[in-house]
């Protein structure tokens, strides 16, 4: 059965085959038929042996078949018919976007953008952190400040204890008789003495202090010790302040804000612009040359 049907489709005609058998009925030459069909007498074998991928795009092919058709005056339709099925047009590949390169670098701007916001924001913090501990030192020392101006009120006062005794001390002598009087000035008369060498050796030791005078344009802390260790001013002074301080040198001086104060020593300007600003100054007197 199978080998009947290979046999009859083997012997069923071709395209060509079919437009070669009607014009050789015709009695028709290929020269003759390719004049009127204006194609070569090659064009017109072509055809008739089924040589159709030589003849152009199947839509060709069909319109050469009609007119064949046409001179010999045969119906076209049966034949065109038989014709192959023309291949399905190939699907365009995706068109991929020329402007690639535009959507890269619009990428590696947004990369870009978003780094330099980081930067920013780390940048940021590091300066607020730094602002933060930059100031401290007047917050820390306010309380110290406070307890400090309490203490130096206490020592202030103490002397004048001491003078008011001193001088309860004188009354109750000028009370005493006469004769207590001659025996104190006498048993005092030799002692004169004893005393003025004390009062010699404080105006030596008096000659050795130096004096510092500081003048507060703003509130700043300040901590100064003299040449033997004693602590001679500390705290925070308010804007206006003038703080006027003596003992041996050479000072060791700190300061927190050393722009907004002027310092002299013994009559003689101190110039400290040399310091970094909002940073703790730290320096002695005299300055070292």
């Amino acid at each position: 059965m199978n080998e009947e049907n290979t046999q009859t489709q083997s012997e069923q005609p071709t395209v060509g085959q079919i437009l070669k058998k009607h014009r050789e009925q015709a009695n028709v030459s290929i020269e003759t038929i390719a004049a009127p069909l204006k194609l070569s007498e090659l064009q017109v074998q072509r055809l008739e042996n089924d040589e159709f991928a030589l003849l152009g795009p199947i839509t060709f092919v069909k319109g050469y078949i009609k007119n064949y058709c046409r001179e010999l005056k045969v119906d076209s339709t049966p034949i065109i018919a038989m014709m192959p099925a023309p291949p399905e047009p190939t699907k365009p590949a995706n068109m991929q976007s020329f402007s690639r390169r535009t959507e890269k670098e619009a990428n590696d701007s947004r990369l870009m953008l978003f780094s330099y916001l980081i930067l920013a924001i780390v940048i940021g913090s590091s300066a607020l952190w730094f602002w933060q501990n930059a100031t401290p030192i007047e917050e820390q020392t306010s309380n110290i400040n406070v307890e400090n101006s309490k203490m130096s009120e206490r020592q202030a006062a103490q002397p004048t204890v001491l003078q008011q005794e001193q001088q309860a001390q004188i009354d109750d002598e000028s009370l005493l008789t006469p004769q207590s009087t001659l025996a104190t000035s006498e048993t005092l008369t030799p002692q004169t003495p004893v005393e003025a060498a004390p009062a010699a050796q404080q105006e030596q030791s008096t000659g050795n202090l130096s004096t510092i005078v500081m003048n507060f344009n703003d509130e700043s802390w300040v901590e100064i010790y003299d040449g033997e260790g004693e602590k001679v001013a500390f705290g925070v002074k308010k804007a206006g302040y003038k703080m006027t301080v003596s003992g041996t040198p050479p000072f060791s001086v700190v300061l927190g804000k050393h722009d907004v104060v002027s310092i002299t020593l013994n009559g003689e300007p101190i110039d400290i612009s040399a310091f970094p600003k909002n940073r703790l100054a730290k320096f002695k007197l005299p300055l070292a040359e």
